[in-house]
């Protein structure tokens, strides 16, 4: 693992450490810095989600002196994800099984791997913090105009390693509501999200027995600050909706690695420039006291400016199909969770 990468994680690491510490004053702020005809807290219940969702990110390599764009997609149209919420704790695990339609012509177009992992708390009542990791390995690249198949790049390996911190202004506003149904909005608020988004992208081609000069890896650097207002809409005691739209300007550093097979020769250039960023997220969704069920639909898009004869862009528009229902705390498992906080508390930070 190489030094920058080893200290990336390193920083996220510390950053869910430090979350985790401070439990007690989450649960305090909930009950008293509120108003508790706005939202109802369910962080005593142990919560269970699976989604389905066309949450697949298409890779974009743009050739800026030549103005021509070479687009590779994923062999996999949907992805299945599972999530578990209790206490201090979120969790989320998805990959992209071969059963789901359209995720099974692999003769044709290669196969492809999906795992996404991810991690959620809160320093604070209003203060968040979301940990991602992505491994997506299988690729095809596709005609700019129709989307027809013009090679298969079955060894195409993309990771992703990111986070984003961010503080909801309005207090009486349930982001938990529309994110993870740990909470429920009773009364229609809006609230603006500031917010710091970081990622380290690697992209690997591993492409063989090629005689030119092509993209062979790209190490990238993504620091982006957004400024985001969401409205969560309660339609009835049950029914909900939310809009969300998150522009944001940024720094990006890139490391591009050309490879010619014939002749081994490799050429490195480095690149930094500014990064457009827009995020958009609307939802329709069911709300009761244990059960609830719903429809999610996000974009993010990324515009670079830099002067590198190469860009590496990342983009995506998915739709999310969501079920779950909230249960009982078990008593073993809430004292295994109190353990934990115990410890946790102990730790000087």
């Amino acid at each position: 693992m190489s030094p920058k990468k080893f200290f990336f994680i390193g920083i996220l690491i510390l950053l869910s450490t430090f979350a985790f510490s401070q439990n007690d004053s989450i649960y305090q702020e909930v009950k008293q810095k509120y108003d508790t005809t706005y939202r109802v807290d369910y962080s005593n219940k142990m919560i269970c989600r699976l989604n389905i969702d066309s949450d697949i990110s298409n890779i974009y390599i743009r050739k800026v002196k030549e103005k021509s764009e070479n687009k590779f997609i994923p062999n996999e149209i949907f992805k299945l994800r599972f999530s578990f919420d209790y206490k201090f704790l979120g969790v989320t695990v998805s990959f992209s099984p071969s059963f789901f339609p359209g995720n099974n012509d692999n003769s044709i177009k290669g196969n492809t791997l999906i795992l996404d992992l991810g991690f959620k708390f809160f320093y604070s009542d209003r203060l968040r913090q979301e940990i991602i990791y992505k491994n997506v390995q299988g690729y095809y690249l596709v005609s700019p105009d129709n989307d027809e198949l013009i090679e298969a790049y079955p060894r195409m390996k993309v990771n992703t390693y990111g986070g984003k911190t961010f503080f909801i202004v309005n207090r009486n506003f349930s982001y938990r509501a529309y994110e993870s149904q740990t909470e429920r909005q009773m009364k229609s608020v809006g609230t603006f999200i500031p917010s710091l988004y970081y990622a380290y992208n690697t992209l690997e081609t591993n492409a063989e027995n090629t005689t030119k000069l092509f993209i062979d890896k790209i190490y990238s650097y993504d620091l982006i600050i957004q400024a985001g207002y969401m409205y969560n809409v309660v339609l009835d005691k049950k029914w909900f909706a939310t809009a969300g739209f998150h522009p944001g300007l940024g720094y990006n550093y890139s490391n591009n690695f050309y490879l010619n097979n014939q002749n081994n020769q490799e050429l490195e250039q480095k690149s930094r420039g500014l990064n457009f960023n827009i995020d958009a997220n609307l939802a329709l969704g069911f709300n009761n006291s244990n059960f609830f069920s719903g429809i999610k639909a996000n974009y993010r898009n990324f515009n670079y400016i830099n002067d590198l004869n190469t860009e590496f862009i990342n983009t995506r528009i998915g739709f999310d199909f969501f079920i779950g229902y909230r249960f009982k705390e078990s008593k073993p498992i809430k004292k295994v969770f109190e353990k934990i906080e115990e410890q946790l508390n102990k730790l000087p930070i």
